[in-house]
Parts: structure tokens; sequence; C-alpha cells
């Protein structure tokens, strides 16, 4: 799963890293355009299109009896169930094209969240570095380093035996990719930090990890960490950002679906989809 997780990301990150050299908020609006565009195009080509109007029809006309019925507790009853079959049948016959897209929309997604969800360190603040030891190196807890290139470690070492991590405030004083080196029982791995506002998009790291699938898919944009560096998980507690479009600003997430939704009905009389 690692694996799979890995190359969906190498992918995803292709794409998304190739349409933000084009802004941070430019590439957003046109991946969110793509986006409403191609989940479109899906419902066009993979979804059942006389079952999704038949569906729609049993809703309308369910809608219709209760309007009619209303004074018919027995009748408006009957309708009402047959309402919900019609809203169920109509979640099934979108079942196909949702799982054409949903792997791509999640990979995309994820890299994203890399790009739109996190500010770099503002320079000279702090943030906190937490390393995580996997369970067969907990005998080594104690012997975890940290080390930084142009960034400073303010804190001496936090060490929590019960959950296996250790914990540094760190803080960054010349703008920049800078490197945290981490040396657990002898073997030393990196992590990237960037520090200041480097122009553009900026695709971060939060994490390195070891394995898992959520974690190499969404946190992380760096090599996995050998399986046997005793190290499991280093993360950086980036501060969270928001996307400006125009006088307002929001979270990526919402301005992906509000833009990739008026796109989308702006192209569906024009594909002549059924949804």
């Amino acid at each position: 799963m690692t694996l799979i997780a890995y190359w969906l990301r190498t992918a995803a990150g292709w794409l998304v890293g190739g349409l933000m050299t084009l802004g941070p908020t430019t590439g957003l609006v046109v991946l969110s355009v793509l986006t409403g565009i191609g989940v479109m195009v899906a419902f066009k080509y993979t979804a059942d299109r006389r079952a999704l109007r038949a569906a729609k029809d049993a809703i309308q006309a369910a809608l219709l009896g209760i309007v009619i019925f209303r004074h018919d507790t027995r009748v408006m009853f009957a309708e009402e169930w047959r309402l919900v079959r019609g809203a169920l049948a109509y979640m099934v016959a979108g079942l196909r094209p949702l799982a054409a897209v949903i792997i791509p929309m999640v990979a995309i997604f994820a890299q994203l969240e890399l790009y739109s969800g996190f500010a770099p360190l503002p320079v000279g603040e702090g943030a906190v570095v937490t390393v995580s030891v996997r369970d067969e190196a907990l005998d080594r807890l104690f012997s975890v380093e940290l080390a930084g290139n142009a960034v400073e470690v303010e804190t001496p070492a936090l060490r929590i035996p019960a959950t296996g991590e250790v914990c540094w405030r760190i803080r960054g004083d010349r703008p920049g990719e800078h490197t945290l080196t981490v040396e657990v029982g002898g073997r030393r791995v990196e992590k990237s930090v960037v520090v200041g506002d480097r122009g553009g998009a900026v695709r971060l790291s939060p994490h390195r990890v070891c394995s898992g699938f959520y974690d190499m898919l969404f946190g992380s944009a760096e090599p996995p960490l050998a399986a046997d560096a005793g190290v499991q998980r280093i993360s950086v507690e980036y501060p969270h950002a928001l996307v400006r479009l125009g006088p307002i600003s929001m979270h990526w997430i919402w301005a992906t679906l509000i833009i990739a939704t008026i796109a989308a009905l702006i192209v569906k009389p024009i594909l002549r989809v059924e949804i």
C-alpha cells in the first residue's frame, strides 16, 4: 500500500506541480476548473443514463404525490417511501462515475493540500519538530538527537517514552529550504524544512514517514524513510494557510469545490450530461 501511495503521489505531483508554476492562486483555479470538467466527462461516459433518468422521474413523481396527497396520511407515507427508494436508486446509479473519479481526485487533492494547505515557517518564529521512534527501536529513544542546517534548535529534547516520541522547538532565522538531521543510534536521517516566503507555489512536506498509505499520500512529499533507520516519522508543525480569491480568504478545499461546481454546471449542458 505504501508503494501505491508513493506512485499516486508522484503522478499527481507532476500534474499539480506543473499547474502551480502558473502561481498559487492561478494554478488552484485552473486545476479546480479541470476537476469540474473531468467529473462531467466521467458522468457522460460512465453513468447509466437510463437508470439516472428513471430515478429522477421517480423522485419528481414522489414529490408531486406528497404535495397532492398531503391530506391523506396513508398515501403520503407511501409517496415518502417511494421518494426514499428513488433517492437510493439515484445514488446507486452514480456509483460508477464516482468510482471513475475518486482515486485521481483524492491523489490530486492530497497534493493540493501540500501546496495550499500550509505556509512556510515565518522567519524568526518557532515551530515544533516531533520524531516518532519505531517500536523495535524504543530502547534507543534517549539517543535521538536533532541538528539543523541554518535552523536553530531552541530547546532540549522532550522525550515521551509512553508514545515513543521526542520533541524540540526550532527557529529558522534565514529564508530558504533547510535540512534537519535526526540521529538515532548512529544512523542519520534528514527532513526538509522551508523557512520564509520563497515566492510562488511551494510544496511543503509536514511529515517524512517510513510507511503508511494515508501519511505517504497526504502528508509527505519526501522519499520514505528506510525501514531500518529506527524512525517511523519526522514531523514539522507548519502553520496552516488560506487561499485568497480577490477580497475573500478561505481554505483551499472550499475554493476548489466552489470553482469546480461552477465549472461543472457551465459544461453540463454543453456536454449534454445526464445527472
